[in-house]
């Protein structure tokens, strides 16, 4: 066999190795990525709710506009939002239940 054929040949089994583990491994590794966003989505979701159910007293200064400031907090940072929002404010201030 030539250069010319070995080389050829080992081109198109190379082309076959990439095609046939490395692209459903980025798809293997894609969905992981998808179920990390749609958790922290769900998570970012419950905060907003959160946040728009929670009286105004249930805030830790309770200002007048601190609901409002959270609110934007939650839409404009998104993910980054929502965790400065659960830690400052869901998890220092007492549930009902603790009351």
């Amino acid at each position: 066999m030539n250069q010319k054929a070995l080389r050829w040949i080992t081109g198109w089994i190379l082309l076959a190795a990439i095609v046939l583990i490395l692209i459903p491994l980025t798809l293997h590794i894609a969905l992981g990525y998808l179920g990390i966003m749609a958790i922290a989505f769900i998570f970012w979701i419950a905060m907003i709710i959160d946040c728009l159910q929670r009286p105004d007293e249930g805030f830790p200064l309770e200002g007048q506009y601190e609901k409002l400031i959270w609110s934007m907090v939650l839409i404009f940072l998104n993910i980054i939002g929502a965790l400065l929002y659960f830690s400052l404010v869901f998890l220092n201030t007492p549930h009902k239940d603790q009351v």
